[in-house]
């Protein structure tokens, strides 16, 4: 399989990984009675840059720091045109996903350099 498939299928795996996480991940701070945005954030951010790390062909670190900018631009999005009355005040769920997808880029960083060593 070419590199172009490769990156193609990395693609679908991220997308397929984001939708089943944060799904999952409100379901599971609902059933908690916790705060969902931020749940659901910091649950779908790790898993898009972790997967976007580990199904990256090539160029796994370069490609979960795209993931990255492409999911905090995305959150940034989602939270502005997703906003509920009682979130209306708070910027938390927004830094909790980013602080959640920055933690999982230094995760990768942390496994890349072991690797090579």
């Amino acid at each position: 399989m070419n590199q172009a498939l490769k990156f193609l299928l990395s693609i679908i795996i991220v997308v397929v990984t984001f939708v089943v996480s944060a799904t999952l991940a409100g379901m599971l701070a609902e059933y908690a009675g916790w705060w969902k945005k931020p749940v659901i954030g910091g649950v779908a951010a790790a898993c898009v840059v972790l997967s976007g790390y580990v199904s990256a062909p090539v160029y796994k670190l370069y490609s979960a720091a795209v993931w990255l900018l492409i999911g905090a631009v995305a959150a940034w999005v989602m939270s502005s045109v997703f906003m509920y009355a009682e979130d209306a005040d708070t910027s938390v769920p927004l830094y909790v996903t980013y602080a959640s997808g920055v933690f999982a880029l230094a995760l990768c960083w942390v496994w890349q350099r072991r690797k090579v060593v």
